[in-house]
């Protein structure tokens, strides 16, 4: 074959490739919908399934107004070059439902009433100790609103609901004790609302736009969109009111850009992969169940990951940690986001390394006053750079943990072992947190036996002046009754407390050019935590050195 052949056929085959992609249309509250048009925009699908069964790589499935009562599962991956597109129609309003509505409800005895024959049956969360219903994937909405749930009929009360499995029949008191055939009511039946089966094939390069999904009856962890696969774009959507997770990814190369995570049962986001980017990204009043904040709960938690980006993300009054990585996450960037009102830390970073933490805003996290919580957090982890960010109001606005090493199994399978060393703490702004501006916490045989002796971990004593950890060029501030730094285990005899910066740096050799002083905020009164021109922080070069602008919040309806 001739040079210009090879040019000649390539050329076909890119122009027929191209020029196969099919643009199709769902619309539900057409007139003539139907899954057995050929979906043009006269004659359109009814169904997103159907789209999802007949999507060929390079296709778009434009999807019109409607709550669509479906579990959405492309049949096929797309490609690098042809993805498969998933979008609503410009300007309207597409919801992927897992809820069902439930008609037929027969009166018990005013103002309880019953739906007889009911045959969902769920399984529970196998670590459901402390709830015996934090666990359930049951959820009732009455006009929109989710009922509270108890577990049996006898503790109903106004605007709750109990689900017995055994004698199929599903109870509930409304809010104001209306009958229920009056209002739209809604049960979660569907555990996904778009993507693959927990233990099916992951789907390659899907594109989704403009969707919100909320209602799912799904487990924790197991999101209801389940991004699983390489080259996800997910853009402009709303997850929300799911019972356990809004969202999980597994997969290389995903991003998530402009979407809102909220009202979520267990966590707003899950996940992990290699060079997955998360742009924009809201997550918000996450864990309304209650799940264990101390295993996984609140925002987003990424584990199992490499050169991932996190950037002007927003997770803000989630009942356990706003952004949290855990378990061989190396490499990563995490960058102008804002943490705020969340239980826990605001950043975490516990069993990983290789983080660069920059230009953050973590303001009034740790609010259930748990004793290690504070606006960034870095435990048992490794080369780390925490720059340029500012941490106010939290109860320690810095913080390293050290408890002794750790060993966990990596993405890759192989094992190793953890603990803090090499990170550097500079040009940051703590200021007014409650216990300390910055500390160093360390539980070992230095202090007395490690609680983690018995499992023959005791181990050489952590020193570390012999770790590489560094703090330096950092302002703090406090109103005098506000520690500077903490230097060991709070509960062991030789730990140190610090009231101020001179003494600190001289028994610690510590923040050599930092200062003691009032950052000189713009207004404390109304959370404006940008720096004023005079602001001592500007010769330092320390605190958050970008404007604060909050991402685009995708606010969906609260309910």
């Amino acid at each position: 074959m001739t040079v210009r052949t090879m040019i000649l056929a390539t050329s076909l085959l890119f122009v027929s490739s191209t020029a196969r992609a099919e643009t199709y249309h769902v619309a539900q509250g057409h007139s003539r919908a139907s899954d057995t048009n050929p979906g043009t925009e006269e004659a359109p699908w009814k169904t997103v399934s159907k789209a999802a069964a007949e999507l060929l790589p390079g296709d778009t499935a434009e999807i019109h107004a409607g709550v669509y009562r479906e579990w959405v599962n492309p049949a096929r991956s797309g490609s690098a070059s042809a993805p498969l597109v998933f979008q609503a129609a410009p300007g309207e309003t597409v919801v992927l439902s897992g809820a069902d509505v439930v008609c037929g409800w027969v009166s018990v005895e005013e103002p309880i009433w019953k739906k007889e024959r009911w045959s969902f049956r769920f399984a529970t969360h196998p670590n459901d100790q402390r709830h015996r219903l934090v666990g359930r994937c049951e959820q009732l909405i009455v006009d929109g609103q989710v009922l509270k749930q108890v577990e049996l009929r006898e503790q109903l009360t106004a605007g709750t609901f109990c689900a017995d499995t055994d004698a199929q029949v599903l109870y509930v008191w409304l809010p104001d004790g209306d009958n229920p055939n009056e209002h739209l009511v809604e049960a979660s039946v569907r555990p996904v609302c778009f993507g693959p089966g927990w233990d099916e094939e992951p789907r390659h390069h899907v594109v989704l736009k403009g969707l919100t999904m909320r209602f799912a009856a799904n487990m924790a962890q197991r999101g209801a969109l389940y991004a699983r696969g390489d080259g996800w774009l997910v853009e402009d959507c709303i997850v929300e009111w799911i019972n356990g997770s809004g969202i999980s990814f597994r997969g290389d190369d995903v991003t998530l850009r402009r979407v809102r995570s909220h009202h979520n049962g267990q966590q707003g986001l899950g996940g992990g992969g290699r060079r997955f980017c998360l742009e924009d990204v809201t997550l918000d009043h996450n864990n309304l169940k209650g799940f264990d904040q101390d295993w996984e709960a609140g925002g987003a938690k990424i584990t199992h990951s490499r050169n991932g980006i996190v950037r002007r993300c927003r997770a803000e009054s989630n009942m356990g940690v706003g952004i949290w990585f855990d378990i061989d996450v190396r490499d990563m960037l995490v960058e102008e986001c804002f943490a705020k009102d969340n239980a826990r830390h605001g950043i975490f970073v516990e069993l990983s390394g290789g983080f660069t933490i920059r230009n953050n805003l973590c303001v009034h996290n740790g609010t259930d006053d748990h004793w290690g919580s504070g606006g960034i957090s870095i435990a048992e982890s490794d080369h780390c750079t925490i720059e340029n960010n500012t941490c106010v109001l939290n109860p320690t606005g810095i913080s390293l943990r050290e408890q002794g090493p750790r060993t966990c199994r990596g993405m890759d399978g192989e094992r190793a072992t953890y603990h803090v060393h090499d990170v550097t703490v500079r040009r940051n702004v703590s200021a007014m947190n409650s216990r300390f501006q910055v500390g160093l916490w360390w539980d070992n045989p230095f202090f007395g036996p490690h609680p983690s002796a018995t499992r023959g971990r005791q181990g050489t004593p952590y020193d570390p002046d012999q770790n590489n950890i560094r703090f330096d060029e950092n302002l703090y501030w406090s109103d005098g009754t506000q520690q500077l730094a903490l230097w060991g285990c709070p509960w062991r005899p030789k730990h140190a407390r610090y009231a101020d910066l001179r003494t600190w740096q001289r028994e610690r050799k510590q923040d050599v050019l930092s200062l003691a002083a009032n950052p000189r905020f713009v207004a404390v009164d109304t959370g404006d935590w940008n720096l004023r021109p005079e602001s001592p922080a500007h010769r330092l070069r320390a605190g958050r050195t970008v404007p604060v602008v909050l991402p685009p919040t995708n606010h969906g309806p609260e309910r």
